[in-house]
């Protein structure tokens, strides 16, 4: 995530993904207060194609 609350919003995030804890889903969530678009981005893909082999998605708020 980049932009303004962007690590607040990370935050709220993971909350939502671990619940109370009898259920949790698994998302990576990373913010990034002081990169652009474009360095997030590389970041994002290079990291979730190796560890992973998934597609990273964009989510604009």
């Amino acid at each position: 995530m980049i932009g303004a609350d962007c690590q607040r919003i990370e935050d709220i995030i993971d909350d939502l993904c671990i619940g109370d804890g009898s259920d949790p889903y698994f998302m990576l969530t990373t913010s990034h207060p002081d990169e652009t678009l474009e360095e997030v981005m590389e970041f994002a893909e290079l990291f979730s194609e190796d560890k992973f082999g998934t597609k990273v998605e964009m989510v604009e708020l």
